[in-house]
């Protein structure tokens, strides 16, 4: 009887374990239906950061969108499970539309390894454009195996350059460059801190105008400095200057503080694939972006996020003097974006763009929306600028919210353009508890202009709230180009809004409140 309730009980454990291996409730969805040209979205695994060295990894995707005609998959170096069935490596596997994937793989037996592992589908519809679909998973191992260092780098230093000393650097390290120094750029691949313990580029100097510069920039691609899977990165306290791109973010939880970044073409660009979350504050970007012939477009902030990489990650601008630049001050495509407390100024010349442009990703298709919050700043808007844009570029819609809460536009003279204007797609716009104030003439000047059709709207009509705004009589709060009168308002709100006499801020007053060039940015604020 006993040996009975033995077997009994190893079937109730087996059937156990099978349940659980089958689960969905851990498992990631990804969508991979035909995007259009027969080309399928793109997909990737979030990325396994800080994972011990040879750690087993294990991982579940559940597939949609696959279509009528199965894909075929024949796993290399990880073993597969397709709904719950038993692991298998080196065996061809034929995917249908919901099936369960679940991966597992050994990670890098070294600290500080990178492994990148991807799941090939190959079409069995040879209408398809492409015959094979990548997955990639990203693994990289901790670097934390030794005690933190702080390496000095500078001309009467063992290291002299900063490209000498990153082989050595492990999480928790710093480097501390010599102040008043001019130094190579460089490039950082493959060498991670982690979230407790990141590691910090630095400099020893006390004041702004002792701070070290990188400047030029890599051969081939051009950045001063670019970092590239190299996660929880500290940057601060240093100058970048005078190159293609100052700063290429290829990574996730990185930081820029107190840093100068002038003269660049794209003074801070963040990559559509493999970049995660990017701080930058209390920091100055000037003097970049624009167009010169024969070349794209260049923007003092250009960032984007990797959505499948790093799910959730999020674009943090705050307490930042950004002005006198060429092109989108700041251009985000970010899955998140939250941009508080900064001064950000157009530039005054005809090659100024938007003050901000706050879109969708670079032609892929957002299902879920992104999230952008814009609060409590000073948003400078003079002659040449175009306001903000939300939504699109033309390339790929927002499918999210843009919120405008608490920030102080300023409109200089000659100024008049929409100082919101929705383009391509959208979920949302709220534009609450903002105020509009003058340096020069009062002129006529539309706050929010809606050139969505009612189809481009997520819910199939437009959602806008303008509610709590202080203006003035020359304000036009919402004004629509492609919808007709007639056409379904139920969700626009427009309320409690305030009309006084025009508020006139002298260039004293502004400059009072602007933060002073070349010099540490300190918080700011709406007083």
């Amino acid at each position: 009887m006993q040996r009975f309730y033995n077997t009994i009980f190893f079937f109730v454990v087996l059937l156990s374990a099978h349940c659980a291996i089958a689960s969905e409730g851990d498992c990631i969805e990804k969508n991979i239906a035909v995007y259009q040209w027969g080309v399928r979205h793109y997909a990737a695994m979030p990325a396994s950061l800080s994972v011990p060295p040879g750690d087993t990894l294990d991982a579940c995707i559940k597939l949609t969108g696959i279509g009528t005609k199965p894909l075929e998959i024949t796993p290399k170096h990880y073993d597969l499970s397709v709904n719950g069935g038993p692991f298998t490596t080196g065996k061809t596997l034929q995917i249908f539309d919901n099936d369960v994937l679940r991966i597992k793989l050994l990670a890098p037996a070294k600290h500080n390894d990178h492994k990148v592992t991807r799941l090939e589908f190959f079409e069995t519809d040879k209408t398809m454009r492409r015959d094979v679909l990548r997955i990639a998973w990203q693994v990289q191992t901790d670097n934390s195996n030794t005690l933190p260092t702080t390496w000095y780098v500078g001309s009467d230093k063992r290291f002299t350059q900063v490209s000498q000393v990153l082989a050595k650097v492990r999480s928790g390290d710093t480097i501390v460059l010599n102040k008043a120094e001019v130094f190579e750029p460089f490039e950082i691949k493959f060498v991670s801190g982690s979230k407790e313990h990141p590691i910090t580029l630095t400099s020893n100097a006390e004041s702004a105008n002792e701070r070290p510069i990188i400047s030029g920039g890599v051969p081939r691609f051009g950045w001063a400095v670019g970092l590239r899977s190299s996660h929880f990165w500290v940057v601060e306290n240093i100058v970048i200057q005078d190159a293609a791109v100052c700063f290429r973010n290829e990574s996730h939880g990185t930081v820029l503080k107190q840093v100068l970044i002038k003269g660049c073409h794209i003074g801070v660009m963040g990559t559509d694939y493999n970049a995660g979350s990017l701080t930058i504050a209390h920091s100055e970007i000037t003097e970049s972006g624009g167009r010169e012939a024969g070349k794209k477009w260049g923007h003092p902030i250009y960032v984007a996020s990797d959505p499948h990489t790093f799910p959730q990650a999020q674009l943090v601008l705050a307490h930042n003097f950004i002005h006198d630049n060429q092109g989108n001050n700041v251009k985000s495509r970010y899955e998140k974006s939250l941009i508080h407390n900064n001064w950000i100024e157009a530039g005054n010349d005809n090659q100024a763009r938007y003050v901000l442009e706050l879109i969708g990703y670079d032609g892929h298709y957002d299902f879920t929306g992104q999230e952008y919050v814009v609060q409590n700043n000073f948003l400078i808007h003079n002659r040449y600028g175009l306001g903000s844009r939300v939504g699109g570029d033309g390339k790929g819609p927002s499918r999210g919210s843009v919120s405008f809460k608490n920030n102080l536009f300023i409109i200089g003279s000659g100024f008049s353009f929409p100082l919101i204007r929705t383009f391509q797609g959208l979920g949302e716009l709220n534009v609450l508890n903002n105020s509009v104030a003058y340096t020069g003439e009062t002129a006529p000047i539309t706050f929010v202009q809606d050139e969505l059709n009612n189809t481009d709207w997520v819910k199939g009509k437009a959602k806008i709230s303008v509610i709590g705004n202080t203006v003035n009589q020359s304000v036009t709060l919402l004004t629509t180009l492609e919808r007709s009168s007639k056409a379904d308002q139920s969700l626009v709100e427009i309320e409690k809004n305030r009309n006084l006499e025009p508020l006139q801020l002298s260039r004293d007053i502004l400059n009072s409140n602007r933060p002073i060039p070349k010099e540490y940015v300190g918080d700011i604020g709406l007083n």
